[in-house]
């Protein structure tokens, strides 16, 4: 159920939103509901100025206030160049407040894969294969999730992330049936291009439109 708010209460980038909020509302609930749910990848779409951050706050809220765990980022224009950018600043804080032996059993046999892009671990001498990089990462999501459950992802100017970043939420939109994590994008219809173009499509393409 949709909590009531007085009307006072609700920023003006929410009026007429019931629709949205309801949307988030549920995701939310299905979440709380059940470990072994499936994970949901929600998007809001549109112009600078339409509302999409405050969307990112409302889900903030709801889902603070069913006890869940919210880990949030955006994405930089001047950032894009800077590999895994965006999924640092969403995961390391989790990882750096664990002790080093902590993290490395959550991450297990990905620890010094996925580490250095974390940056809570040294590169290794060999440079690492991009892909082995990214299935580390929705690796220690999955286990991320587990620990943290119910975990809600909050990813704010998504078209503005790096494209190892977008690579990955290409790859954990994938494998949501296994992974019961809430992730909720906001995005401009365009400035983005090439790969970044194709894995950020390729995620929204597997999620649930949020508002357009």
């Amino acid at each position: 159920m949709t909590e009531v708010r007085r009307a006072g209460a609700v920023p003006a980038s929410l009026w007429e939103r019931d629709e949205e909020v309801a949307t988030i509302t549920r995701a939310v609930d299905t979440l709380c509901a059940d470990r072994s749910s499936p994970g949901t990848l929600l998007e809001a779409r549109g112009e600078a100025g339409v509302g999409k951050t405050a969307l990112l706050a409302e889900t903030r809220r709801i889902a603070e206030a069913r006890g869940c765990t919210v880990w949030s980022a955006r994405g930089g224009e001047t950032l894009r160049s800077v590999p895994f950018n965006v999924v640092r600043q969403l995961l390391q804080p989790a990882l750096v407040s664990m002790l080093p032996e902590e993290a490395r059993e959550y991450l297990g046999d990905w620890y010094d894969i996925a580490g250095p892009a974390l940056g809570i671990a040294d590169p290794g001498e060999r440079q690492a294969d991009p892909q082995g990089v990214c299935d580390g990462l929705v690796a220690a999501v999955r286990r991320l999730s587990r620990r943290e459950w119910p975990l809600v992802l909050l990813i704010d100017d998504a078209h503005w992330a790096d494209q190892e970043t977008l690579r990955w939420l290409a790859a954990l939109a994938e494998r949501l049936d296994e992974t019961s994590v809430l992730v909720v994008i906001a995005r401009r219809p365009g400035d983005v291009s090439g790969d970044s173009a194709r894995h950020l499509d390729a995620a929204t393409a597997v999620g649930r439109p949020l508002a357009r």
